[in-house]
C-alpha cells in the first residue's frame, strides 16, 4: 500500500501576532508555506485600524487558513481554541504555535488594562487545557519570535505528542522584547514541522491482530481509543471482547510500536475509519492491517454490502443507520451517505458466559441470525446490539427491551 503523509496528517501553523513586522521579508516563508501546503491560521491581536492587519490577513488567505480578530479577551480565548480541529475532522494535525513576543505585545489589548502578551499567554494556556479533548493524537510544537535579539527566534517545545504541562511550562516564561522578526518566526515554524522528511519517510506498522480468545492477555487491558476519548466501553478481557469485534472479526488489535491495544470495533471505526490504515493514539504511528484483513471496496457502488459513510464527518456508519453516532448527523431519504469504503459491518457476535463467569470457548459462539430477540437495533445510531448490554456501545443510547 502506497503511503501518503497528507492522507493521515494535516500540517498547520497557528500564528498569534499583532502583525507589526520589521519588514516585508515574511513573504519568503509565506511562499514556502504555500508550496509545502501548510495551513496558517492567524489570531490577530490588534484593533481594526492597526497597521499589521493587512499582512496577517494575507498570510491566512493565501494558505487557506482562518483569520480571527477577537473583539475582547474572553472571545479571543474562545476563538483561539476553536481554531483546533473539530471532533468530526478526519485527520491528525501537526501543529506549530508561532507566538509573537515583540515589544509591541507590551501594549494594552484594545484599550483594556490587560496587555497583549497576557492575552496571548491566556489563550495558549486555554488551548493547552482543552486540546486533549479534541484529539490527543495531534502533535504540537511551540516557537516564539521577538526575543531579546531580534535576529533570533526560540523553540519552546519540539513537536511531539500532546503534553499539556510541556506547553504551559514553555509559554509561562514569555516576555515582550524588542522587534518583530515575523519572517524568522514563520521560517522556524516551517522548519520544526519538518514536512519534507515526514512526507518522504512515512512508514507503516502492521497492527497485530488477536483473533483467538486464548491469545487475550491474562491482565485486563484498556482500549487506547476508549481511554483517550472517555468512551464508556469495558476493558478488553475474556467476557467482554466478543461484544466489540469489528468489521474484520478481530477482537483486539495491538500497536507493535507502543503496545496499545484496541477493541476490534474501535480500530475499524475510529483508527482506520472503514479503510485499511490509520494513526495510533499511543505513538502517532500509521497502523495498517495484514493483507488478509483488508476491507475490500465494492466494484459496484450500489452493492448493499458497501460501507456507508456519514456525509457530514465521513465516519463509517452501520447498515441502516438513522443517525451518525460520531457527529449526530441525521441520515434519511433526503440526506443519504455517499462515500463508500469496504464491506458493511455485520451484526455483532455474542458469546455465552457460563454461570461461573468462565471465559467463553469457541463452541459457544452463536450465529447472530439465530438469536431471535436477543439482538436489537439501537434507535439512535442503528447499530446491532445485544439487548442485555443495556446501552449501545456506539452512542450510549439505552437499548429497547
Amino acid at each position: 500500500m502506497a503511503l501518503n503523509y497528507d492522507d493521515f496528517f494535516v500540517p498547520r501553523i497557528i500564528l498569534m501576532s499583532d502583525g507589526e513586522a520589521d519588514n516585508q521579508s515574511w513573504q519568503t516563508p509565506l511562499q514556502l508555506a504555500i508550496r509545502q501546503r501548510i495551513i496558517i491560521d492567524v489570531v490577530a491581536l490588534l484593533s481594526q485600524d492597526e497597521r499589521g492587519r493587512k499582512a496577517l490577513e494575507e498570510i491566512a488567505s493565501k494558505t487557506g487558513g482562518n483569520f480571527i480578530m477577537p473583539a475582547d479577551l474572553g472571545k479571543f480565548i474562545t476563538d483561539f481554541v476553536h481554531l483546533s480541529k473539530k471532533k468530526q475532522a478526519t485527520k491528525v494535525e501537526d501543529i506549530e504555535l508561532c507566538l509573537d513576543t515583540s515589544g509591541s505585545m507590551s501594549e494594552n489589548f484594545k484599550g483594556s488594562t490587560s496587555k497583549k502578551i497576557k492575552a496571548l499567554k491566556n489563550a495558549v494556556m486555554e488551548f493547552a487545557a482543552k486540546k486533549l479533548t479534541i484529539d490527543p493524537r495531534d502533535r504540537v510544537g511551540v516557537v516564539a519570535f521577538g526575543t531579546h535579539d531580534v535576529t533570533k527566534t526560540e523553540v519552546l517545545l519540539r513537536p511531539g505528542p500532546y503534553v499539556q504541562e510541556n506547553i504551559m511550562r514553555g509559554v509561562d516564561k514569555l516576555k515582550p522584547q524588542d522587534g518583530t522578526p515575523l519572517d524568522r518566526g514563520l521560517d522556524l515554524a516551517i522548519k520544526e514541522l519538518d514536512l519534507v522528511n515526514k512526507r518522504s519517510n512515512l512508514k507503516m506498522e502492521i497492527a497485530q491482530p488477536i483473533i483467538s480468545i486464548e491469545q487475550i492477555p491474562n491482565e485486563h487491558g484498556t482500549c487506547g481509543y476508549c481511554a483517550a476519548t472517555g468512551a464508556p466501553q469495558p476493558d478488553i478481557d475474556a467476557p467482554n471482547w466478543g461484544f466489540y469485534e469489528g468489521v474484520r472479526k478481530v477482537m483486539v488489535f495491538r500497536c507493535p510500536r507502543c503496545g496499545i491495544i484496541y477493541h476490534g470495533m474501535c480500530f475499524d471505526k475510529h483508527i482506520t475509519r472503514g479503510g485499511n490504515a490509520g494513526v495510533c493514539y499511543g505513538c502517532n504511528s500509521v497502523l495498517g492491517v495484514e493483507e488478509a484483513l483488508q476491507v475490500q471496496t465494492p466494484v459496484n457502488a450500489a452493492e448493499p454490502s458497501m460501507l456507508l459513510c456519514c456525509p457530514n464527518c465521513n465516519e463509517p456508519l452501520p447498515a441502516n443507520a438513522r443517525f451518525c453516532a460520531h457527529c449526530g448527523q441525521k441520515i434519511d431519504a433526503d440526506n443519504q451517505p455517499v462515500a463508500t469504503r469496504g464491506a458493511a459491518p455485520k451484526a455483532v457476535t455474542s458469546y455465552e458466559i457460563s454461570e461461573g463467569g468462565a471465559p467463553p470457548q469457541s463452541q459457544s459462539i452463536y450465529n447472530p441470525d439465530s438469536m431471535g430477540d436477543v439482538l436489537v437495533t439501537c434507535t439512535k445510531c442503528g447499530y446491532t446490539c445485544d439487548k442485555t448490554w443495556g446501552t449501545c456501545p456506539m452512542c450510549n443510547e439505552p437499548l429497547p427491551q
